[in-house]
């Protein structure tokens, strides 16, 4: 992708969020949650329903806001892994919220998103496999230090909780249709059926740091 077309991107990023933000944060109800290769499974609800899953004893918030190979979701993992063999401790004395905003967002929807709506092209993110920008998840089960966990047994095993950004879901997949030339309220509603089992949303990532950070975690900047 031609840097000028990524900096136009953000840039329409940063006017839709300023222009949409009051209507995103009175909050709609959606639907969509799905596996890497499954149909939608559940529904869920923009809301604060997962703050209630905010109650180790330890608490930290990773505010992931760029794809950054994947680190976002690493970072949590190795603060619980790190602070339980120092403090010899499980994971039920901690909570980990790793928060995916902004361009981190796509990383919580399957491939079937990614090929598309050519979220490679549109977010900066290459295949290693093709040096190609990448029409895959290649973060969803090579989470950096640990290939082969997914996201869902990070969630359901070790109690992460990952919070999206509704806000993010609307203008990234509202910049994703225009690229393929398809409706944005399809690819709004792709988005969402594409959706990893057990992330939740939140209306906007800025307001789920918050939200957090209320329930009584510290902030780490996951980049």
């Amino acid at each position: 992708m031609k840097l000028s077309s990524y900096i136009k991107g953000r840039r329409a990023f940063l006017g839709s969020v300023a222009l949409g933000s009051a209507t995103v944060v009175a909050g709609c109800q959606f639907s969509g949650r799905a596996q890497n290769t499954s149909p939608v499974s559940s529904s869920l609800v923009v809301g604060d329903q997962w703050v209630a899953k905010i109650n180790g004893k330890h608490k930290q918030v990773f505010d992931a806001v760029n794809p950054s190979k994947g680190w976002g979701a690493a970072f949590a993992l190795n603060y619980l892994d790190t602070a339980e063999e120092f403090e010899n401790l499980t994971d039920k004395d901690f909570s980990a919220v790793v928060v995916m905003r902004h361009f981190a967002m796509p990383l919580a929807v399957n491939d079937a998103m990614w090929a598309k709506y050519k979220i490679g092209e549109a977010i900066g993110v290459t295949d290693p496999k093709t040096n190609a920008p990448a029409t895959r998840n290649i973060f969803y089960n090579n989470i950096p230090l640990r290939p082969g966990l997914t996201y869902e047994k990070m969630i359901a095993e070790r109690g992460v909780i990952m919070v999206i950004c509704n806000l993010a879901l609307k203008v990234v997949s509202g910049m994703a249709a225009d690229q393929v030339g398809l409706p944005k309220e399809q690819a709004e509603k792709d988005f969402r059926n594409g959706l990893f089992q057990g992330i939740d949303i939140a209306p906007s990532g800025v307001y789920a740091v918050n939200r957090a950070q209320e329930a009584g975690c510290t902030y780490c900047y996951a980049g």
